[in-house]
């Protein structure tokens, strides 16, 4: 097992167990205690867990969100397959807008080598995808950089944002329930959601079984303000029931 490989197997044993203890994951790998701690040590400085006396445990409370960094490397398979049935929504001639996020990142990848769309974005790590994207006609939002958020974010943001016609707008997800609706752990966040919500024609939450059911502590908007939320076959059967009784187009692949 490489290093990688080694971080993905730790970053599941986190999701699933809640709690990791040194000696354990040492003897799991096959490796030695310190490497283990250096490799959790990496975690809490992406706030993905909080270190404690021999071990770690994973940080799920409202206020914590992974880097996108991190994020990208968990339920790798299911982004794929939910940015690959996201894409194929999108049509020649639509203008649509990618959020900030690894999924979105996803979308991104496999729409690099469609021709005659725009694309407008705020995240740092689409405009690195499409940046060489000749089919593609990419529109980039203005703002403050956030390194943690890896876009640009704030009142600029928004107002570039009012200037266009967006056919589809495809939401990066950290949170959503039934109960909440969609929520950010970000107020920059909810504020360029909020203003996509308003703007788009069509609203559409792409997110991964592991969003689902999650809360955070800031609100963007109720589940019905959604057109369409794409998740895998493993979100929650009362969630999908639910949404779909509110009116929301609930896609599972």
């Amino acid at each position: 097992m490489n290093t990688r490989e080694r971080r993905r197997a730790l970053l599941a044993a986190l999701q699933r167990d809640k709690r990791v203890i040194v000696a354990e994951l040492a003897a799991r790998f096959n490796v030695t205690t310190m490497t283990v701690r250096r490799d959790l040590r990496r975690l809490a400085e992406t706030n993905v867990v909080t270190l404690v006396h021999g071990g770690a445990i994973y940080n799920e409370g409202g206020a914590a969100l992974p880097t996108v960094t991190v994020r990208a490397q968990v339920m790798q398979a299911a982004k794929i397959r939910l940015a690959r049935y996201a894409a194929s929504l999108v049509q020649e001639g639509n203008a649509i807008y990618l959020d900030t996020g690894s999924t979105c990142m996803a979308i991104a990848q496999v729409l690099a080598e469609r021709k005659n769309i725009a694309v407008l974005t705020h995240s740092l790590g689409v405009m690195n995808i499409l940046a060489s994207a000749s089919g593609i006609q990419l529109f980039t939002m203005a703002g403050q950089y956030r390194e943690d958020l890896k876009g640009f974010f704030g009142d600029l943001t928004c107002r570039d944002i009012d200037g266009f016609r967006i056919d589809l707008a495809f939401l990066g997800i950290s949170a959503l329930s039934l109960a909440d609706g969609l929520l950010s752990t970000d107020i920059a966040d909810q504020g360029v959601k909020r203003k996509l919500l308003e703007t788009a024609r069509k609203s559409i939450a792409v997110a991964d079984h592991t969003k689902i059911g999650k809360t955070s502590f800031l609100r963007v908007c109720d589940l019905r303000a959604l057109d369409t939320i794409i998740t895998d076959k493993e979100a929650d059967e009362a969630f999908v029931t639910g949404a779909r009784k509110q009116g929301i187009e609930v896609v599972q692949v």
